[in-house]
């Protein structure tokens, strides 16, 4: 049996319906003799701590996982949109400026156009953002280095933790 917009199906009521009686709670009566306090709140537990050096080892693992992981997110976004490029034929588009930029035979208007290599250009991508994260670890590792020299004479950064109840 099939359904048409012509003749649809109509649900049938129930037999019978199901009747649910839900208690109802007294509304409690206003106070009028006293105005009412503002309710004080406990005090937060607060804690301060002085952050005096930085394990370097430490900096340099988290810096390599966190920069890589960047890189590959980047990459991945350039991917992206050299397939979105590449679908549209901007990429054609563009390898054909640039032979005609490059490959241009002297007083010729012939041009021919330049091989965009996708998977050679995403390798040297690749490759590119290793060297940068590696060199981007290093320098926040340079740079917990120097602090760790500079907190010995100033005596590190004070910060102050705080708990807050609800």
């Amino acid at each position: 049996m099939t359904t048409t917009a012509d003749d649809p199906i109509t649900a049938q009521p129930l037999s019978d319906p199901i009747d649910v009686e839900l208690p109802a709670s007294p509304v409690p009566a206003a106070r009028t003799t006293q105005p009412a306090r503002p309710v004080r709140r406990t005090n937060s537990r607060r804690t301060r701590v002085t952050v005096r050096r930085f394990g370097l080892f430490s900096v340099l693992k988290f810096s390599l996982i966190f920069c890589f992981c960047a890189m590959v997110v980047v990459w991945l976004a350039l991917l992206l949109i050299y397939f979105m490029l590449s679908a549209a034929g901007v990429t054609d588009t563009v390898a054909y400026w640039i032979g005609c930029v490059v490959n241009n035979d002297n007083g010729t208007k012939n041009c021919v156009a330049a091989g965009i290599d996708g998977v050679k250009l995403f390798t040297w991508l690749f490759g590119a953002g290793i060297v940068m994260a590696i060199a981007a670890s290093l320098l926040g590792t340079f740079v917990a280095l120097i602090y760790n020299l500079i907190s010995d004479i100033v005596g590190g950064v004070e910060v102050v933790l705080a708990e807050k109840r609800v």
